[in-house]
């Protein structure tokens, strides 16, 4: 209890819990009786404690619809300052880029993400935050804050990272070149994939006054016990636990589709015509690309009617989500090439056999089944060309007419110079389209780094 508590202190030494009091539930929010007129002092390592703020897409600055920060703020912190008649008094806001990139256009980034934070604070407010004090920090690749987080997520990397940071003394090209070394790069592609996503965004602590023509806000007033807890958040309430009490998540890592439209086929001329297929997608940690094999089978032979629909088609695709940050839903674009077996009849005189092969576009848009997501239904459309060679065959000798119970190519050309696949054919344009169920077989642990 004793080492806990003094290293709470440690992080709380410079703000006065007497004259500012955090918002309960809003740690970047910090509340103050009408009379005081001096500002919290948020030091840098405060600062990256209770800031929370609005991630950015890699090398973007556009707001995310579905940023949590977003709906925080709009629909659940904005109406409550707006009940308790709080008067904003200073914004501290920091907008930082990761380190991977130019260095030019991460300065680019950093303050086009500060402005786009500004902006949003603004937007739902009634207030208006040029008449009060904005204390604006960019910070062009954030590795103070990346020591940070590696410290409270129990990294086995820290100690090296830190190393280098505090060689640099706030060079950050030396920094960066030392850690693109380190290891012979494999730290670099693991701190680029687990943590600076997190780097990617524009953070912000708030400063508020209870308007004078009220009374204090009771739900600010909080009792000795409580104080502590509100001005010191722990770092499991940040998400970012030490490394004796790691947390997890499951993440999908393979998941199995089905197409329906193959699956309940109907073919003119020949009539009810169900194919087996299956997909296979491996989803990464993070990103917006997923890798996808698909294998198709059918085997229709009736043989009373002459009609027969034998297709073996394998495919491969690699898709684009819009959507980035690991959560490979809504629409895609992807990219596929596949290759082609088939025999089909649907009568006497009309039967193929061949092979072929094609590539093409693929424009879908995935969405949620269930709460989990793991299950869930795709749309999709596919153009490209596909070309084949094939030959056609019919019932009987096609050149004496004898039905001798046999299936002959459809050639009347001497026999010495036949080859298969004398035809040729090339299709351009829509090739496939789905309605597809999509369901999670494969499950990956994600470690909880980042808040």
């Amino acid at each position: 209890m004793f080492v806990l508590l003094g290293h709470v202190h440690g992080w709380a030494e410079n703000i006065d819990t007497l004259r500012y009091r955090q918002l309960p539930g809003y740690p970047f929010v910090y509340v103050s009786d009408a009379y005081v007129s001096t500002p919290p002092a948020i030091s840098d390592s405060l600062f990256d404690m209770v800031a929370r703020g609005l991630r950015f897409k890699v090398n973007r600055t556009e707001l995310l619809e579905d940023d949590p920060f977003i709906a925080l703020y709009n629909d659940s912190l904005v109406p409550l300052l707006k009940e308790k008649n709080l008067v904003l008094r200073q914004v501290f806001v920091k907008g930082a880029a990761s380190p991977e990139g130019p260095y030019w256009n991460n300065i680019r980034l950093s303050r086009e993400r500060t402005r786009r934070l500004i902006e949003f604070l603004k937007s739902n407010l009634d207030q208006p935050i040029g008449n009060c004090t904005t204390d604006a920090k960019c910070v062009t690749e954030d590795y103070a804050y990346l020591v940070k987080l590696m410290e409270l997520a129990g990294d086995e990397e820290y100690e090296q990272v830190k190393a280098i940071w505090d060689r640099s003394k706030g060079d950050e090209h030396q920094c960066k070149r030392e850690l693109m070394a380190l290891n012979d790069g494999k730290t670099w592609n693991r701190l680029l994939e687990v943590y600076y996503p997190t780097l990617r965004q524009s953070r912000v602590v708030l400063w508020f006054t209870v308007n004078p023509d009220r009374m204090p806000m009771r739900a600010c007033q909080i009792t000795a016990e409580a104080a502590l807890p509100m001005v010191t958040p722990l770092p499991e309430q940040l998400n970012l636990m030490p490394a004796s009490a790691k947390t997890y998540r499951r993440r999908h890592l393979i998941a199995a589709r089905t197409n329906l439209l193959h699956d309940f086929a109907y073919v003119p001329q020949f009539g009810f015509a169900p194919s087996g297929n299956i997909q296979l997608e491996y989803y990464p940690l993070t990103g917006h690309y997923t890798y996808n094999a698909g294998f198709t089978f059918s085997n229709h032979r009736h043989w009373e009617n002459h009609k027969f629909m034998q297709v073996r088609d394998v495919q491969l695709e690699l898709r684009r989500y819009f959507k980035g940050g690991g959560a490979f839903l809504g629409t895609y674009l992807g990219a596929y090439a596949q290759g082609t077996v088939y025999g089909i009849g649907f009568s006497q005189t009309k039967g193929w056999e061949g092979e072929g092969g094609g590539a093409g576009l693929t424009l879908g848009h995935t969405c949620r089944l269930n709460k989990k997501g793991s299950l869930r239904l795709e749309l999709s459309l596919s153009m490209g060309a596909f070309i084949t060679r094939y030959d056609p065959y019919v019932w009987g000798n096609p050149i004496n007419g004898t039905i001798d119970g046999l299936y002959y190519y459809n050639y009347r050309g001497s026999t010495s110079q036949f080859k298969k696949r004398n035809h040729r054919f090339m299709w351009f344009g829509p090739t496939n389209a789905g309605l597809h169920l999509t369901y999670d077989i494969i499950y990956r642990k994600k470690k909880e780094v980042t808040r």
